[in-house]
């Protein structure tokens, strides 16, 4: 079990995801959120065609979409996307 600050996420949840984890290597630069740390997320979100930027991030979560990835919580991602979360 994965214990956060924003609550607990059972193992065998993360599972399937770990078994289709890629590693990316941002080829695409931007500057679009207002803490510079946070632009390596989204270039690298961009560099994999990801759909989704699953974070915490308060500076993320107010930017909320770009260029078709949509930026939400882990509790919104489960609410919509997995069963008996």
């Amino acid at each position: 079990m994965i214990d956060r600050k924003q609550g607990k996420l059972s193992s065998n949840i993360l599972f399937p995801f770990l078994m289709k984890l890629k590693l990316i290597e941002p080829n695409v630069k931007v500057d679009v959120s207002r803490d510079p740390d946070d632009n390596k997320f989204i270039s690298c979100a961009l560099s994999g065609h990801a759909l989704f930027i699953v974070s915490g991030d308060k500076d993320l979560l107010d930017i909320d979409h770009y260029n078709g990835i949509e930026i939400i919580t882990a509790a919104d991602f489960c609410a919509r996307y997995l069963e008996d979360s």
